[in-house]
């Protein structure tokens, strides 16, 4: 591994294949305080799949409330999303609009 890169969330070579990963830079000017985190939550709950965000070495449970209001996620930074599950590529897709409208 090259200094920067991140370990795959789930660590089991079962499953680290089956893993839809992308990294964007958030654009949302509200962040993840309040009603943004609110939004996404309530995004991340339609999907029957786990869902992390990574944001500065920290790692949020895309459906608890208050995991997502801890990370430090302003505009510009960069937020990796992975998710794990039935629905994982739709999951990805839409937290990563969300992330960036």
């Amino acid at each position: 591994m090259q200094p920067g890169d991140r370990e795959p969330v789930w660590n089991s070579p079962f499953i680290e294949d089956a893993v839809v990963e992308a990294t964007i830079e958030m654009t949302c000017r509200v962040g993840l305080q309040g009603s943004g985190s609110a939004r996404l939550v309530h995004a991340a709950s339609q999907f029957d799949c786990d869902i992390l965000l990574v944001c500065n070495e920290r790692t949020a449970n895309a459906k608890n409330v208050m995991e997502v209001m801890r990370l430090p996620a302003r505009a510009g930074a960069k937020v990796m999303i992975q998710a794990v599950g039935r629905d994982d590529a739709a999951a990805v897709k839409v937290i990563a609009a969300l992330l960036s409208a």
